[in-house]
């Protein structure tokens, strides 16, 4: 529970005991408006204590956030901060903020390794929402990458990645590009285009969306080189081929690729790389062409099948306007279909819910005096 909203709770049912009881000692409540006052001071006490909205509160928005005495290049670091620390804002210079820490060390850094309260509840239920959803893959930064909350470019960024800095890939999603957030009571925002996004799992947990453009795929580029320039959006190991004349064994990949951006499905294609002992090269046992197909994929460790047992995968493509399941195990060097399936219900949208304002949602104490005062 919020602190300071914990001590408001304290001071309204002192108020109300205090109430109770100059009411009950004193017939028509002689003393009451004297008892109300100090009450209410107390209150305004508890109000002032420095967990009070007075403060402006913020959190580490990922792991090892440096504090640096100057707001110089060179300038020591004087702490770090754990990911989801609490600080205090003392200072604001355009994109950078001078911070307090528990201990009373103050240092510089970047406002955006930091979280406000709101955002941070708002951070967490994106992560709550998303815990359970498998990995499509480990994508790498282009650049310093902005994460933002939602798949929208005005939406807070929670997070950055560094160059070449890895996170898992979760869902794909295409959306209206909005100049601004819609508003209350205004007309909604006209698109300018449209906007492929990627929800991605930090290593440090969290969760955000990117712009497709910024990340590219950690597949090896040994094999990327296949890639004939599509876009892969997903891919995964399904074993690996033991081969005496490597120094270590060949993975076998699984891909998902798309050959246009901005498409409302994920991919457009799947195949299967294999490495052959006899040509010392990969080479594909498994192409599918014209999908229109949707995240995620599951992968099955082992699969007892007619054909054989083997490692397996599951996508879900349409079929004559419909959502189906086809389900494929790998048995030796070929790839088989076993099994095709309506598809059960995609993942569920994600819903955002902006935290109320504790103070604001119950009544304060100063509107129960005066309820109380007026009766």
């Amino acid at each position: 529970m919020n602190p300071f909203l914990a001590m408001r709770r304290v001071g309204r049912r002192t108020a109300q005991y205090v109430d109770i009881w100059a009411t009950c000692s004193f017939p028509g409540g002689a003393l009451r408006p004297f008892l109300l006052v100090v009450a209410l001071l107390v209150s305004v006490a508890c109000s002032t204590r420095p967990d009070s909205p007075g403060i402006e509160e913020a959190y580490a928005a990922r792991e090892g956030v440096g504090l640096r005495d100057e707001l110089k290049p060179n300038a020591p670091v004087v702490a770090t901060l754990a990911l989801g620390e609490r600080v205090e804002v003392v200072e604001r210079r355009r994109r950078f903020v001078r911070v307090q820490t528990a201990a009373g060390v103050a240092g510089w850094t970047r406002d955006t390794r930091l979280a406000t309260p709101e955002l941070r509840q708002m951070m967490d239920q994106l992560a709550q929402q998303t815990r359970t959803e498998a990995s499509q893959g480990v994508y790498r930064a282009l650049r310093t990458l902005n994460v933002h909350l939602e798949p929208h470019r005005w939406s807070p960024t929670i997070y950055q990645m560094e160059e070449d800095e890895g996170a898992e890939l979760l869902r794909h999603q295409l959306v209206d590009r909005l100049p601004r957030a819609p508003e209350d009571g205004k007309p909604p925002p006209t698109p300018t285009g449209l906007d492929d996004w990627y929800l991605v799992r930090a290593p440090n947990g969290r969760t955000g969306w990117v712009l497709t453009t910024g990340l590219y795929s950690a597949v090896s580029d040994e094999v990327k080189q296949y890639a004939e320039r599509k876009r892969i959006t997903s891919y995964f190991a399904l074993g690996e081929v033991d081969d005496k004349a490597q120094s270590e064994p060949k993975t076998t990949w699984l891909w998902t690729q798309t050959d246009r951006p901005k498409q409302a499905h994920d991919f457009d294609l799947i195949r299967v790389f294999m490495w052959s002992r006899g040509r010392q090269a990969y080479g594909t046992i498994k192409l599918e062409r014209g999908l229109n197909g949707y995240l995620p994929l599951r992968i099955h460790n082992l699969l007892e099948t007619p054909r054989g047992a083997g490692p397996g995968f599951t996508v879900t493509v349409e079929k004559d306007g419909a959502r189906v399941e086809r389900t494929y195990v790998l048995v030796d060097s070929r790839v088989h279909q076993i099994d095709e399936k309506p598809a059960g219900p995609p993942l569920p949208p994600i819903r955002l819910v902006k935290p109320s304002e504790s103070i604001k949602a119950e009544a304060g104490l100063l509107d129960r005096l005066a309820g109380w005062w007026n009766r």
